[in-house]
């Protein structure tokens, strides 16, 4: 539940005066709704103007890569990824590769999930047969986003709560200067030349591209088991 604008303002405006962290008493109340075992994921999407998959509108969202974190009840942690290879559409086999790597998670979490939640959606309308496994992600989704905008605030985040903001503030060992892809723009092109563009890239170029596409993207949901991490040990 989000907290009132003004209860926000007031923790940047001390945060920026006193060049400080400022984090609300509340926040370890409202970290009690991430129950371990916990998948974190994220998503990379093509947006293309002419679909060219059955049943893509124009602009639509397409997912072609996702990565997952999967944190045990142990504190260990296994990672998943998946990226399309090829022209072919990856939705199906997406699909079922992201069911697999979060079954055992009680939660399942994003950052800005509203994002997450839509693509998942629309991955339950077109394979209906993955609908009700797909569905029961979304039921145990749970957004950092409002975790943090509406509990913390660090004086380099330069008024945003973009997590390229918030991570390197606050686990400023995982910041985003040394990728080749360092933010979502620039992974939706890399993307859509690495799929449809692909027979001109050499193989060494090919193998390098989707190096860079999963490091990323494995770089945003490893962030958000570092972010969780630091936000818990606030309290410890």
């Amino acid at each position: 539940e989000d907290v009132p604008l003004a209860a926000i303002a007031d923790r940047q405006r001390r945060a920026v005066q006193e060049d400080r962290i400022i984090v609300a008493a509340t926040l370890a109340k409202a970290l009690e709704i991430f129950v371990l075992p916990i998948a974190f994921i994220d998503f990379e999407t093509l947006c293309l103007a002419v679909p060219v998959w059955n049943g893509c509108h124009p602009y639509d969202q397409v997912p072609v890569q996702f990565s997952c974190h999967v944190q045990d009840t142990d504190g260990s942690v296994a990672h998943h990824e998946w990226l399309a290879e090829g022209r072919e559409d990856p939705r199906l086999q997406l699909a079922a590769s992201l069911i697999k790597a979060c079954a055992s998670a009680r939660t399942v979490v994003a950052y800005n999930a509203g994002f997450e939640r839509k693509r998942i959606e629309e991955m339950a309308a077109a394979f209906p047969t993955l609908a009700p496994q797909l569905l029961s992600m979304t039921a145990r989704l749970v957004d950092l986003l409002p975790i943090v905008r509406n509990h913390v605030y660090h004086p380099q985040f330069d008024g945003s709560f973009s997590l390229k903001k918030v991570l390197p503030a606050l686990v400023p060992e995982l910041s985003y200067d040394g990728l080749a892809i360092a933010e979502g723009v620039t992974a939706s092109i890399e993307l859509e030349r690495l799929m449809f563009s692909g027979d001109g890239l050499d193989a060494e170029a090919t193998k390098q591209l989707r190096s860079d596409l999963l490091r990323y993207c494995h770089q945003d949901t490893w962030g958000l088991v570092k972010l969780l991490e630091f936000l818990r040990h606030l309290f410890v």
